[in-house]
């Protein structure tokens, strides 16, 4: 009987807490037509997290993560005024970081990298306001450096 009593606060609670987030004219709205302030997540058919959102007035801001449907992490980064901003990582579905990328209020900018599955680091890049920018490398397999590319940015 305990078991059954337990069983059902679960679900009432999931019932209750049930989220009719609407996302209208790219803003994310309430079931009463208010933009939404709180976390938005959405899950896969199979019940697994999809993704958990901050939300403020609507807009993204404030940590995101998304999943694979296995459950591992697939990205994570925050998000201002609805851009991405600051380090944005990325992983594979056995939980290697496969990347790494700076935004400066939904423009790249900063430095980037790349990993290959088994944790290697293969590419690093930068950015400045959008325009690659400064050196970038590769390297194969092995870690050994296999071509750098200098960019530089323009005066606008």
């Amino acid at each position: 009987m305990k078991t059954v009593f337990v069983v059902f606060a679960f679900f009432a609670a999931l019932v209750l807490n049930a989220q009719q987030i609407n996302v209208v004219n790219g803003l994310y709205t309430a079931a009463d037509g208010k933009l939404y302030t709180g976390t938005v997540t959405e899950f896969y058919d199979s019940g697994e997290k999809k993704s958990s959102i901050e939300v403020v007035q609507g807009k993204m801001d404030g940590a995101a993560v998304y999943y694979y449907t296995s459950g591992a992490r697939m990205e994570a980064g925050n998000f201002t005024n609805g851009l991405r901003n600051g380090v944005w990582e990325s992983w594979n579905e056995a939980g290697t970081k496969t990347g790494e990328a700076s935004y400066l209020l939904g423009v790249k900018n900063g430095r980037w990298l790349v990993w290959d599955s088994a944790g290697k680091l293969r590419t690093e890049m930068h950015y400045t306001n959008g325009a690659k920018s400064g050196t970038w490398k590769m390297w194969d397999e092995n870690g050994v450096l296999t071509g750098e590319k200098n960019y530089s940015v323009q005066a606008q």
